[in-house]
């Protein structure tokens, strides 16, 4: 018999699953999961093994994993873990309108049209000072040749 905690996992893992094959996850490679994963995780990263469980219904993803888990799939964390409350985020929590800040993302509400950048302006903190400059040039280049169209 099953108890309710496991019963929890399992249906995490079923949300879980159908959400990676939208995204066009592999289900079967826990590896190239968590690869990907953690390209969108500034926190230790995550093993293959980890996702393995995951995925089995073995372990349910810690907090703050499971908001980046969440906002990598692009549905409400509530949703993702406990199948309740609205599937996608659909207004930010009264909390962030007030201040206007978002806490994952450190940004103020009025750029909340900008969310899906977060990934790459993490990768871009990342790069050395040298590779920041270039990548800087760059946009600088292209936003100067955009402006002349």
């Amino acid at each position: 018999m099953e108890t309710t905690s496991e019963q929890q996992r399992i249906a995490f893992s079923k949300r879980l699953s159908q959400e990676l094959k939208r995204i066009g996850q592999p289900i079967g490679s826990p590896t190239r999961i968590a690869r990907s994963f953690n390209q969108h995780f500034s926190g230790k990263p995550v093993s293959a093994q980890t996702v393995r469980k995951w995925l089995l219904s073995e372990a349910v993803p810690t907090q703050p994993k499971l908001l980046a888990l969440a906002a990598w799939l692009g549905v409400s964390a509530q949703w993702l873990r406990y199948g309740s409350g609205e599937k996608l985020e659909t207004t930010l929590p009264s909390a962030v309108q007030q201040t206007g800040l978002v806490v994952l993302g450190k940004e103020y509400a009025g750029l909340a049209q900008y969310a899906g950048i977060v990934p790459l302006l993490d990768k871009l903190a990342r790069l050395s000072p040298r590779d920041m400059h270039i990548v800087e040039a760059m946009v600088q280049l292209m936003h100067a040749e955009n402006i002349g169209k």
